[in-house]
This record gives structure tokens, C-alpha cells and sequence, in this order.
């Protein structure tokens, strides 16, 4: 049996954006979308993150034109008390202590914290990162890409989660293919979920509850999505990097919720799912 981790959700502030964005029988009105981070405990490995959310960095690296541009399509609160670093501490661990964080993928509310991590090792999915570094500095803001808010020493820090070993996905999961394990135990799942960035890369983990959670980053951004699809609004569409994908990625996790209701799929927008997993974690 793979060792159990524990599980933390922290939001990190929040943007706000147009609901139909994200489904089409959604408000035109302006709702909250928070930004995930979650503090995962690892027995062996020490204190981890999956994604760190907004930061302090994303308004410096957003006062310049055209950049600013970014800002204002999606408008940022970072309350005092919700930056990482705040969290963290009441949760009793400084961020010079997170050993690695895994990134599911580059937009700004993602990692917009990693140069607050000194001593963070990270991992992500190689096709993610290629596309960061191959951007031009517009084509870059039309990803939504912020170079800028990576540290110096990134790349002598950063590890692919493709030189972990590959392992077929079983049971309930065995629908979304292979995984990579990514300490080499079985504790930690890098699933790919492919469709709304070129490497988008999710979480299987088993928490201290011994519930089987998948974090999938913005796979879907409303449990909506997956649970009854119903898709985002035309617009949407041309934002995604493979269309077809991520519909293809949406279907595999409708049919798993379906079969499995007992499992827990958690986006990293969609409030109400978070609110069911760990209802204090605002």
C-alpha cells in the first residue's frame, strides 16, 4: 500500500471574471475565483506544495505595458492574511521548509509564489515548460505566461516529471492511462491532463482520510464541467491550447465521477468543490 500524505487546501487571493467564461449557462456578472495552493505532508519527503497561487511578484511583473493588460482582464485581491507565506505559518511551516513544489502548470494564479521558495526543488511536465521558454514576450501574455515570476535559478532547480517512472493508472483510474510516480512509492501520481495547456499535469494522491483526491489545476474550472458536461462558452474555446483534448479530458473525468462518486476531483477554481472537501479551508 502506497504511504498515506495529509492534505491542506490554502487559497491564495483570487481573481475576478466573467462566470459564462467558464459555463455556458453561467451569469455575465463578475464572480471569485480563487487560486488554489495545497500544502501536501509528505512521511518521508518533508512539507510540499502543489502550485503556490497569487503573489505579491504578480503585481510587479503586471505594472508594465503590456502586461498590465493581464491585470485588468482578470483583477487580483491578495488579502494579508491569505499570501502563502501567512498560511503557511499558521499551518506551522516557514517557506524556506517546502522541500518541492509541483507545478500543474505556468498561468500566473499557478506560480505566481515560487521565488518565495528558497529551497524548493520543482517539477512539472516538460511540454509546459518548453512552451514558458519558447514565447516571444506577447505571444507569452496571450498564454497567459509570466516569465518573470520564475526565480533566477529555476532551471538548476527545476526536474521533469517525465524522468520519474511511469506507471499504468489501476482500479477506478485506470481510464486516464499512465502516471508517473513521482517519489518512486506510489504516493504521489503525476497524471497528465492534457487540453488546456500543452502539459498540464494533475495530482493522484491518498489523504489522511485514505480518500483517493485528484488535484486536476484547471482541467475544468466548475465541477459543472465534469459532472454534468457542461461546457465553457464559445470564447473560452479559442483560449484553450487543444480543444479537442480537453474535451477528451473532461469526458475521461465524467465518466470516473459517474462510476466513482466516492472519489474526490478537485479544480482549482471551483469553489464549491473545495468547500465539500474541506469545508474551513477559507
Amino acid at each position: 500500500m502506497p504511504p498515506r500524505v495529509s492534505i491542506e487546501l490554502l487559497r491564495i487571493g483570487h481573481c475576478r471574471h466573467c462566470e459564462r467564461m467558464v459555463r455556458a449557462d453561467g451569469h455575465w456578472h463578475a464572480v471569485e475565483f480563487p487560486a488554489l495552493s495545497v500544502l501536501i505532508r509528505h512521511p518521508q519527503r518533508g512539507a510540499l506544495l502543489y502550485d503556490t497561487g497569487y503573489a505579491e511578484h504578480f503585481f510587479r511583473a503586471t505594472d508594465p505595458w503590456p502586461e498590465r493588460l493581464y491585470r485588468w482582464t482578470t483583477p487580483v485581491r491578495l488579502p494579508a492574511h491569505e499570501t502563502l507565506g501567512a498560511q503557511l505559518a499558521r499551518r506551522g511551516v516557514q517557506l524556506e521548509e517546502i522541500a518541492w513544489c509541483l507545478i500543474s502548470h505556468f498561468h500566473a494564479d499557478h506560480v505566481g509564489g515560487l521565488r518565495d521558495l528558497p529551497n524548493a526543488r520543482f517539477l512539472c511536465l516538460r511540454a509546459d515548460y518548453q512552451q514558458l521558454r519558447g514565447c516571444s514576450r506577447i505571444g507569452g501574455l496571450r498564454r497567459a505566461l509570466l516569465p518573470q515570476l520564475l526565480p533566477e535559478d529555476f532551471d538548476r532547480r527545476l526536474q521533469f516529471a517525465e524522468q520519474a517512472p511511469l506507471r499504468a493508472l489501476t482500479g477506478a483510474w485506470r481510464g486516464l492511462g499512465a502516471a508517473y510516480d513521482l517519489f518512486a512509492d506510489g504516493s504521489v501520481l503525476a497524471v497528465p491532463l492534457p487540453g488546456h495547456v500543452p502539459g498540464q499535469m494533475g495530482l493522484w494522491l491518498r489523504d489522511q482520510r485514505d480518500r483517493e483526491v485528484l488535484l486536476c489545476a484547471d482541467a475544468v474550472w466548475s465541477s459543472a464541467t465534469w459532472s454534468a458536461l457542461q461546457w465553457p462558452a464559445w470564447p473560452t474555446r479559442l483560449l484553450m491550447h487543444d480543444w479537442r483534448a480537453f474535451r477528451r479530458t473532461v469526458q475521461q473525468l465524467h465518466a470516473l465521477s459517474h462510476a466513482h462518486p466516492e472519489l474526490a476531483i478537485l479544480p482549482s477554481h471551483c469553489q464549491p468543490s473545495l468547500d465539500r472537501y474541506q469545508p474551513e479551508w477559507r
